[in-house]
């Protein structure tokens, strides 16, 4: 069934990437609607037993006030811990005047892509880059993986930014507001609801009325988990699309065969363990300056065939709609599909500026990257 959904969204849209709404999409806005009003409707609902508690809606007397003012402020502590959260994106702050040319590039992409300039970027350890939303309100974020970074070629770099930024005008329904609030909302009423290792230790420890409580928690948090994995498999077929639109978005900007190379290169590094072995070498026999150099340089004297070996098995994975992404090898037949031109050229020289005012940032990346190594093989 995987494949079959796949092949039919991948042909589909080389048929036709327009941006019309889908009816499942659609039918997932109608959803998101309604569980916010039915937050909203709590959150009033809440007020209202409390403010009748309080006296304000009538003379009662105190037996009649207390259940209904213990019901209101529990229902208003249940609204305020679930509310959407809104935090600052991870990674190491890069401003303006740390790496000018960074910032320019990124600006210089935007431009041509008329996509929005984020107002934060940050640096990340990982073999990865993304694009968010930051703060309240809410504003555009890049965050970029310095493992990631240093192994890219200089038009890839390109071809990452570029998709990333694509992100803001893809028209991915799970970054719309309403969808996203509703999935944010949802999502802290699962934390919530979800015993935590603490409360999954008394139950180990004490049984009884611990586990007797654990088991409710869990039966009342089956409903906003249905309704979140509903509300992904709805928009599943459009979010992959726009994932799709943002990579074609890419290409025209670095050009599709960075777009092809980048997105091959980020699927082999993020399958393999190149980081770890970097991060072991630079501790015990460095040979670079730091572990993202290593890494690159892990990168480049990899052998062809077991790149090869490694894009074979990718070639045959499959992805189901709630996944976050299509499977690459789809994503690399649709960018096939539509041969670009690079509109803008990132040249060797300048791409070591870059990488020069992103040296003050290795260090604390670096030491970020060995202690999440640190940890997982801690036992």
């Amino acid at each position: 069934m995987a494949d079959r959904e796949a092949q039919q969204l991948r042909e589909g849209f080389i048929a036709d990437h327009s941006t019309r709404p889908r009816p499942r999409s659609l039918i997932a806005a109608v959803l998101a609607g309604l569980i916010l009003l039915g937050y909203v409707a709590l959150v009033l609902g809440g007020i209202w037993l409390l403010a009748g508690a309080l006296g304000l809606l009538g003379d009662q007397g105190p037996s009649q006030r207390f259940m209904p003012g213990l019901v209101g402020a529990a229902l208003l502590a249940f609204a305020w811990i679930a509310r959407p959260v809104f935090p600052q994106t991870p990674g190491q702050v890069v401003t303006q005047t740390d790496a000018p040319q960074l910032h320019a590039l990124i600006a210089e992409i935007a431009t041509t892509m008329e996509a929005a300039r984020p107002q934060r970027v940050t640096v990340i350890h990982d073999v990865n880059a993304f694009m968010g939303q930051s703060g309240f309100p809410p504003r555009p974020a890049l965050g970029l993986g310095l493992g990631l970074w240093y192994t890219l070629a200089p038009q890839e770099r390109v071809a990452i930014i570029a998709h990333e930024l694509a992100h803001q005008k893809n028209r991915d329904p799970v970054r719309g507001r309403l969808i996203a609030t509703a999935l944010n909302v949802l999502g802290q009423v699962i934390d919530l609801l979800t015993p935590d290792a603490i409360m999954q230790a008394r139950e180990h420890e004490e049984g009884g009325m611990a586990a007797l409580s654990n088991l409710v928690m869990r039966g009342l948090a089956l409903g906003p988990v249905g309704l979140y994995t509903l509300l992904l498999q709805l928009v599943g077929a459009e979010h992959q699309r726009a994932e799709f639109r943002a990579d074609l978005l890419a290409a025209q900007v670095a050009g599709h065969d960075a777009t092809l190379s980048a997105l091959d290169t980020v699927h082999l590094l993020n399958h393999s363990s190149m980081l770890e072995t970097a991060l072991q070498r630079q501790k015990h026999l460095p040979q670079a300056a730091h572990t993202f150099l290593e890494l690159r340089r892990l990168w480049l004297g990899q052998l062809p065939g077991q790149r090869a070996q490694a894009r074979e098995a990718y070639l045959q994975e499959r992805a189901q709609l709630d996944a976050t992404h299509p499977p690459t090898a789809d994503r690399l037949a649709v960018i096939r599909a539509y041969p670009a031109a690079a509109r803008i050229t990132l040249s060797a020289a300048r791409a070591a500026q870059i990488d020069a005012e992103l040296t003050p940032f290795v260090r604390l990346a670096e030491q970020a990257a060995q202690d999440e190594y640190d940890e997982r093989y801690r036992y």
